[in-house]
């Protein structure tokens, strides 16, 4: 029995996936399965056979979160690790976070630092806190859970699955139930590569929708917050919603949220507010210099 299942779910990436199950099978660490799910692909994806990777096929497209979790529920390994189809992992990477994680008994979930990627050209690097958290997971999904996240396959059968209907940020939404049970530990090293290109494709009504569906899940009690967390959880999703219209070039739609965020929580805190910069001032470096988005 493998110590790791690696689950990378896919969809119509064919070249994006043959890097990322590169980057799994050259890893230093080799005591891991490597489940590809692939959710309805139209043309069935293809990957050179290997003695420790499967692909497990959708028959239709049922979204990331499907995904996951069929990869989960094939999985065979005491840990599951998750990577994206367009991002790629450090050689390192899985045996400096698996000796992370077993040089700490209480350790159930831990993420490690990753390169924000755009042309091949490095646009930021993000460490995450030593520990996340409920109170840190309110403020966002910054810990990139879909390409660095490790985590004991026993806490994953507690918490249970992604939700399937959410359609967007069903990792944040997941990350929210799993930290009212156990903090996810920062593994300050950068061991991966995040690919900043991904955003362009978010669709915006889906990402809406959910977002939507995240503000009524908190106002019924899903995850047990206080009312000052209520505030931040609700100041924390008109974030990514103003983000998400800002990325779309709809500012007045992103003035709108940005405004909501504040008025749910005045007080923001300061790393927030350097990635919301350091975005604004690329994107204006950006259009000086007449470079595509």
């Amino acid at each position: 029995m493998p110590t790791v299942s690696v689950v990378i779910p896919v969809f119509n990436r064919q070249d994006a996936l043959t890097r990322a199950i590169g980057s799994v099978l050259t890893q230093s660490y080799d005591d891991y399965e490597l489940i590809v799910v692939d959710d309805g692909s139209c043309e069935p994806l293809d990957a050179a056979k290997q003695p420790n990777l499967r692909i497990v096929r959708h028959q239709t497209n049922r979204g990331a979160a499907a995904a996951r979790n069929t990869g989960v529920g094939a999985a065979k390994g005491r840990y599951v690790a998750f990577l994206d189809s367009d991002d790629t992992w450090h050689r390192d990477k899985l045996a400096r976070q698996i000796a992370f994680m077993e040089a700490d008994q209480n350790c159930q979930a831990s993420c490690s630092g990753f390169a924000l990627i755009r042309n091949g050209t490095v646009l930021d690097r993000r460490l995450p806190p030593a520990v996340s958290d409920l109170d840190e997971i309110l403020w966002g999904c910054r810990v990139s859970p879909g390409t660095t996240l490790v985590i004991q396959r026993s806490l994953y059968d507690f918490v249970g699955p992604m939700d399937e209907t959410l359609g967007r940020l069903e990792d944040w939404d997941w990350m929210l139930k799993v930290a009212q049970h156990a903090p996810f530990m920062g593994l300050r090293e950068v061991l991966a590569d995040v690919r900043h290109d991904r955003y362009a494709h978010v669709n915006e009504a889906r990402f809406v929708a959910a977002a939507n569906r995240m503000t009524n899940y908190a106002k019924t009690g899903r995850y047990a917050l206080t009312r000052g967390q209520h505030r931040v959880l609700l100041s924390a999703i008109q974030y990514e919603l103003a983000a998400n219209y800002y990325r779309k070039q709809r500012t007045g739609l992103a003035l709108v949220a940005l405004f909501k965020s504040f008025a749910y929580c005045p007080w923001k805190k300061p790393e927030h507010l350097r990635a919301a910069l350091n975005a604004v001032g690329a994107d204006v470096m950006r259009m000086f210099r007449r470079e595509p988005a």
